[in-house]
């Protein structure tokens, strides 16, 4: 299934909730691993993620550092304001490497995304990749 908010197909990075110039959103939907955004406040953070078309979304993969628990919501509307939750998950610390988590969601069809970062195991946290499907 391809990748619904990659850059290269026309996904968008939206809004995140902490802004460091030299880790920005994009760097989640860039395609590389070896490139990433970087919370830089309290938690919850917030990634909101449009869709390069809308579809039918069965599975969020996320490569992150520091990330405890998540939760994910989708919009299916015109604008992105009212959000359901999809899934809610918590992922295992592992030091000194990438987390890799699938987050099966079960929802209609989207044309927006939310991840919420509800909580890490360390002040700060990144997201190197976000793969919807």
């Amino acid at each position: 299934m391809p990748d619904l908010v990659a850059k290269k197909v026309g996904g968008k990075v939206l809004m995140v909730s902490s802004l460091d110039e030299n880790h920005p959103g994009d760097h989640m939907i860039d395609g590389r691993e070896d490139s990433y955004w970087i919370s830089t406040g309290l938690y919850p953070q917030e990634i909101l993620l449009q869709l390069s078309q809308r579809s039918q979304v069965s599975n969020v993969k996320i490569c992150a550092t520091n990330v405890r628990g998540i939760r994910i919501e989708g919009c299916a509307e015109e604008d992105p304001v009212n959000f359901h939750p999809l899934a809610e998950d918590a992922l295992e610390e592992v030091p000194q490497r990438l987390q890799v988590k699938d987050i099966p969601c079960q929802g209609n069809e989207m044309a927006y995304i939310k991840i919420m970062i509800l909580s890490g195991y360390h002040d700060f946290c990144t997201v190197h990749r976000v793969i919807v499907e």
